[in-house]
Order: C-alpha cells, then structure tokens, then sequence
C-alpha cells in the first residue's frame, strides 16, 4: 500500500473536512531533521511572535473557526486548563501588523508514566488567512521552539483524516507516517490522558479515495 496519497491538497487549507470518516493518523519527525529545518518567513504583513497575556481568547477564536471546538468557551477552557501556565514558553502565533493573532501552534512534552512524548500541537489557520503560507511558517516555528526546548528528541504528531489539506505540509516539513506508534495528549473534556490510536491502515483507505479531488 503505498504511504502517501500524491495529490491531497496543499496547506492552504486547515479547516476539518467531516465529510470523510475520521481515522486516526500519528506522524513522526527525526531530531536531525527537525534540526536542519531553516526559520519560518511568514509572508508580508505577519510576523511570529510567542503567547502573551490575554491570547488564550485568541487561541479559542482560531480553534474554533477551524472547526477544532464547537465553542470558543469550551476551546479557551482547554486551553486554560492545559498550557496557561507555560504558554509564554511553548505556544507561538503569527500575527497581523496589529498584532492580532491570526495561526497558532504549540510545542509541548505530554508524560504519562515512562512515557515521555515531544509533540507539535493544535496546528491552525484563521480562515481569513489561508493560503499565504501562514500554516508552514507558525509549523516550522514550533518545531524550531522543540528543538530548542528538546535537543534530540523526536517529535510527534496526531492529525487525522479530517485534515487532509495539512498532510501534504507536514510532509514537506519532513513528518513520516507511523505505521504503528500511539501518542497521548490531554482530552478535550478534562478527563486526563487520552491515548489516541494509529489507524495508519484505514486512514490511507480513506486518502486514497481523494485522489479524485
């Protein structure tokens, strides 16, 4: 079975697509590659700059606009609950001449037991601001943070065939599919740990059938 549908959608797309069945997908990036990654070069107009005070409500806007929480209320709860008082360290946003936070993602290490876990985070895109690269700049930024924060380590990453349109770029970024590894991360519902399984198999099922697309 071949690893990697040929022509899924580019990055400029970070919405959820549930029209498709959701399969759990984990991808992997080696420590040497994340280190060769070059800085991020957000297009004209934007910049990157790490969480300040008062972001949480930026997060949840951007969240939910790409269909990652249903409510803002419910996306800030998480996100208060799990990384407020780290954020300033491991969350980054791209942000408009205003300074109005438009992409979001987060480096962050989730530990259950011996497990220990680096991990690239809630990837995500204003709609308004797709298609201008954003997706890549604020990815690469948080793996460079990772590397900062993790020498070493091998980063992960827990997508799904509901975001499609952003395989193609953590590809290019130098993510490889799992064929079997699982990953943790904190449930939405604030009930600790959730393993999320690797349905690597019926995933690729699923993306294949996009090739029409």
């Amino acid at each position: 079975m071949p690893e990697r549908p040929k022509n899924i959608h580019a990055e400029s797309d970070t919405m959820l697509d549930k029209s498709l069945p959701y399969k759990s997908i984990i991808m992997r990036m080696e420590a040497a590659v994340a280190e060769r990654l070059a800085p991020p070069a957000p297009a004209a107009g934007y910049r990157i700059r790490p969480f300040v005070p008062g972001d949480e409500r930026h997060w949840a806007r951007i969240e939910t606009s790409v269909g990652e929480f249903s409510e803002e209320a419910a996306a800030r709860a998480y996100f208060e609950r799990v990384y407020l008082p780290e954020a300033a360290l491991r969350c980054l946003f791209v942000v408009t001449e205003r300074d109005e936070p438009v992409a979001t993602a987060t480096t962050w290490t989730e530990e259950e037991a011996s497990l220990r876990q680096l991990q690239l985070q809630w990837v995500a895109v204003e709609p308004a601001h797709q298609g201008r690269g954003l997706g890549r700049a604020i990815a690469t930024a948080a793996v460079r943070r990772a590397v900062r924060l993790a020498p070493g380590e091998a980063i992960l990453l827990h997508t799904q065939t509901w975001s499609h349109r952003a395989l193609r770029l953590y590809r290019s970024l130098g993510f490889r599919f799992c064929r079997t590894q699982t990953i943790v991360m904190r449930s939405k519902e604030g009930t600790g740990m959730k393993r999320y399984p690797n349905e690597f198999e019926e995933a690729m099922e699923v993306l294949l059938s996009l090739i029409h697309i």
